[in-house]
């Protein structure tokens, strides 16, 4: 007990304090503890002594405190209390309330509707842009196939004709699809892409053919 004076006195002084105030809390603490478990073990024993009145009581809360029952209660009794003019200014109340709602039901209704029709004439147009744009690349495909095809012929033409003749009409057909190839610069992307392979195909096989590759 000597060892733990100094010691005490050596720790500051709010840590004192604190140590000194712990037992007191702890002690308080204990009582209220106690005071709360008598409380509930005395109505558990007085519930058990007279359970008609407990089931009585536990029944007036429950109405009390659920909704449905307590606006069922309000209504056969104070409910009967009340003139016709103030039931008359409650419906009143309850249809501006529902008529509001409706309001504000109807115009969002109208801007969804909007929405889906802007959406729906979106789809149209796009999917008539498509259909456009397919018939455009499958003619487009089928001049491409006469093109080739009319190409092929000059060139089986092409390598029937002897020496210098024949050099100066393969340098004609080179300029030639060169020029073809500029003027599909300046048509749409899908055209401009899809003409620009076939025709890169083509002019490779026909340089192969003259010899020029």
């Amino acid at each position: 007990m000597a060892s733990e004076g100094p010691a005490r006195s050596s720790q500051p002084w709010p840590l004192n304090k604190i140590d000194e105030l712990i037992p007191s809390v702890r002690s308080q603490c204990d009582a209220y503890v106690d005071q709360f478990v008598n409380t509930v073990k005395d109505k558990i024993k007085l519930v058990q002594e007279h359970p008609i009145e407990a089931t009585a009581v536990a029944t007036v809360s429950g109405l009390v405190l659920l909704r449905a029952p307590r606006r069922f209660l309000i209504r056969n009794t104070l409910g009967r209390f009340k003139t016709e003019k103030d039931l008359l200014n409650e419906a009143e109340s309850r249809m501006k309330q529902l008529q509001k709602s409706l309001e504000d039901l109807r115009k969002v209704n109208s801007g969804v509707l909007k929405k889906t029709e802007f959406g729906e004439e979106d789809i149209l147009r796009g999917s008539s842009n498509m259909r456009s744009s397919g018939k455009q690349i499958q003619s487009l495909v089928s001049s491409i196939y006469k093109a080739e095809s009319s190409a092929a012929d000059l060139m089986h033409r092409l390598r029937s004709l002897p020496g210098r003749e024949s050099i100066e009409l393969r340098a004609e057909v080179g300029v030639f699809l060169c020029k073809i190839f500029d003027k599909l610069m300046l048509c749409s992307p899908a055209e401009k892409l899809l003409s620009a392979l076939v025709l890169l195909r083509h002019m490779i096989t026909g340089k192969c053919a003259l010899g020029l590759l």
